[in-house]
């Protein structure tokens, strides 16, 4: 079904590299107009040229950055459609070894970041929902903010605060009678630039062997590989089309059959 999200307009947080990218890619192959928010300016602006998408420089943690970006979207759209809140950080070694400044750095990215960005955006989700069919926030958390993994309580935390705040908003936007949805996607072991260090991470403190980490990983899984972008990129499509007009307040898991295991 080509077009899904035709004429949509969408703004996708992280999308540099990883599954930002991969979700930034196959919404403008289905006829989205994107707009790429992310600190790594080369990154975005050479994704935007290749997707023909518009790079804004965005700090998801700085309230300033996210108002030019409001002010931006405003003048240019008049409305948001989607809003894929993708940016994070990962952090991976024992509780013992957090500083209060590394567990601040987290939370203002993972958290901090999708407040803002929901806070900021909400007239202009608004907007397009009044227009004949809901706007769409698609908040991407995490397999660990479902179940407990060791030496990343900072990321393991934020990511179970990302769960709740999309339920909690999916409440909160009904209640008000805003046409906006809001939904949680949880990766599994998604094959990126971040995996790769969290994989990194994991060999060093000996969770999984050094000779040949990927084919553990992929064990972990009942699928027995690990992800690609694109895996959550056709959940974010589905969260983020007409298709899903009835669905708000879910976490959709995208991990091989990791947690059901």
């Amino acid at each position: 079904m080509a077009g899904r999200l035709q004429n949509k307009i969408v703004c996708v947080t992280g999308a540099a590299q990883g599954i930002g990218a991969g979700i930034a890619e196959a919404m403008a192959k289905e006829g989205a107009r994107i707009i790429i928010g992310d600190v790594n300016d080369d990154g975005a602006n050479a994704l935007a040229a290749q997707i023909g998408a518009t790079a804004f420089h965005l700090d998801v943690s700085s309230p300033e950055d996210w108002q030019k970006l409001a002010d931006h979207i405003g003048a240019q759209y008049g409305q948001l459609d989607i809003l894929v809140n993708n940016a994070g950080l990962e952090l991976v070694k024992p509780m013992r070894e957090h500083s209060l400044a590394d567990w601040r750095g987290i939370m203002a990215v993972n958290v901090d970041g999708i407040f803002l960005g929901c806070k900021t955006l909400e007239p202009l989700l608004c907007k397009a929902g009044k227009s004949g069919s809901s706007a769409s926030v698609i908040n991407i958390s995490s397999i660990a903010g479902l179940v407990g993994y060791p030496d990343q309580l900072a990321y393991n935390t934020s990511k179970g605060a990302v769960r709740h705040m999309s339920k909690s908003l999916a409440i909160e936007w009904a209640a008000h009678g805003d046409a906006i949805r809001c939904n949680s996607i949880h990766p599994g072991c998604i094959r990126t630039p971040m995996l790769e260090m969290a994989v990194e991470g994991w060999v060093e403190n000996g969770s999984i062997p050094a000779d040949d980490p990927w084919t553990a990983i992929a064990a972990l899984c009942p699928l027995n590989r690990v992800g690609t972008p694109k895996d959550i990129a056709m959940g974010a499509i589905y969260l983020g089309s007409d298709e899903s007009r009835f669905v708000t307040g879910i976490e959709l898991v995208i991990d091989g059959g990791w947690v059901a295991r």
